[in-house]
């Protein structure tokens, strides 16, 4: 008998018009969740979930501005009914040496994966008790310290740190946290990284123990086990979701 994982509860997931977000949200969708969807690019979002009754509301959100995330909460508090996890799914940064980097960039990567996260799961906290879930997304970038990326990795690194925070803080509600951290996974941003440098790529690959670059969907199986119920003992935890390229 196939039991779905989340069903009946509400999950508010962010990011989730495209890879990532979009393969936890269809992923949680598949096990019986309703969800909570926001993202930019709010047609892209209409169109994926718009005809989908488990979808409760789409909204149109920048997660670098408080008064989308606030709207985000709004909407979780409108529903009259708990939170069973919150996944703020939303991250990028530049590529650029430390002499290139500005200020704008500085802040505005440091906003995109350090203050959406942490003002999303501020702004949802009210509609969560005990047994809910904050599902965070870091990165092995966040402890590998590559060149050309110095504020991305530490804006990840703060996320890995803010997981163990929330579950600290939290824990005596009931409330668990965690982080994945995901390595070379097929998505926009990992695309518009290796371009069209097909020595790259293989040189990436190459070092992937387990022998593929991970699909966003493989990410999303690990979010699932960490907002359900079968993870009901793992807080403060990073899951290294990266087919082994930081174990060589």
């Amino acid at each position: 008998m196939n039991i779905q994982l989340m069903k009946g509860e509400l999950c508010v997931i962010t990011g989730a018009s495209a890879g990532i977000g979009r393969a936890v949200a269809e992923r949680f969708l598949e096990e019986g969740a309703d969800l909570i969807v926001a993202d930019f690019n709010e047609e892209e979002a209409k169109r994926l979930y718009g005809d989908n009754s488990h979808v409760l509301d789409i909204l149109k959100v920048n997660a670098t501005d408080i008064n989308d995330l606030e709207r985000l909460g709004e909407a979780a508090g409108k529903t009259g009914r708990h939170v069973k996890a919150v996944l703020p799914i939303v991250g990028n940064g530049p590529n650029n040496m430390i002499e290139d980097i500005t200020p704008e960039m500085f802040h505005l990567t440091m906003d995109l994966n350090v203050f959406s996260a942490f003002f999303t799961v501020q702004k949802v906290l009210p509609y969560m008790t005990s047994g809910s879930a904050i599902v965070l997304i870091s990165s092995i970038a966040g402890f590998q310290g590559g060149k050309n990326a110095l504020v991305y990795n530490a804006a990840k690194a703060a996320v890995r740190s803010m997981a163990r925070s929330f579950a600290g803080e939290l824990a005596e509600r009931g409330i668990r946290a965690n982080a994945i951290s995901p390595g070379p996974t097929e998505t926009k941003a990992f695309s518009e990284f290796v371009g069209d440098d097909a020595s790259a790529r293989e040189g990436i690959l190459a070092n992937i123990p387990i022998g593929h670059i991970g699909q966003p969907s493989e990410i999303a199986n690990v979010a699932l086990f960490l907002a359900s119920d079968e993870a009901s003992y793992v807080t403060g935890a990073e899951v290294i979701t990266d087919g082994g390229f930081t174990n060589r």
